[in-house]
């Protein structure tokens, strides 16, 4: 009887210890894989396979002038970049401009000054008076406005640190393109596009 009293204690002790340990496991494993689910994006989004960057640059300013390089990253696979300096895609009294091509549509980025004494909101407020479609946009840290430009849409984008030139892009809708020409802001790869855009300001 002595025995059977220390044994059942143990087999007791044991039969708990297993059963501990398989609920301790079983909440380990349940909380692994909780853990994963919550890191695991929802809806993970495939990046670019060829992701370039163009560079445009020109001088901002007069008296004090400074040089502006504006950056744009775009998917090498669906879009060509270029500078050019003649055979521009819209009208443009600058030297050169820098262009996108693609299926859906394609963009011209070209520098503009404001008018003396204007700074961007007071071209915006002029903006808005005389164009249709206006509008404020952002795309991630890139800040500007919107509007219609004929059978065109334009986009006047903000230049940190520049306070004499903004960055016109132009967005010229392609002949295979289904959708109307006013939904072009919103589509994705202009978002994308613009929202890559970084400047860099140099006196």
């Amino acid at each position: 009887m002595k025995k059977w009293k220390i044994i059942a204690p143990l087999a007791v002790t044991a039969a708990g210890a297993l059963a501990a340990g398989i609920a301790t496991l079983t909440k380990k494993t349940e909380s692994g894989q909780n853990e994963r689910a919550k890191a695991a994006p929802a809806e993970p989004k495939a990046a670019p396979k060829n992701l370039f960057s163009g560079s445009y640059s020109f001088i901002s300013g007069f008296k004090d002038a400074v040089t502006v390089e504006a950056a744009i990253e775009f998917d090498a696979d669906k879009y060509s970049f270029a500078v050019l300096d003649e055979d521009f895609l819209s009208y443009s009294s600058d030297s050169h401009v820098a262009v996108i091509w693609g299926e859906d549509f394609n963009m011209q980025l070209e520098y503009a000054g404001f008018y003396n004494g204007e700074d961007f909101a007071a071209h915006s407020r002029g903006v808005a008076e005389k164009f249709k479609g206006f509008g404020e946009v952002q795309y991630g840290e890139v800040k500007g406005i919107k509007y219609l430009d004929g059978d065109n849409v334009c986009l006047n984008i903000e230049i940190p640190g520049d306070a004499y030139s903004y960055l016109l892009v132009t967005i010229i809708k392609a002949p295979d393109y289904d959708e109307d020409y006013t939904t072009l802001p919103d589509h994705a790869d202009v978002k994308t596009m613009i929202s890559s855009l970084t400047f860099s300001v140099k006196a």
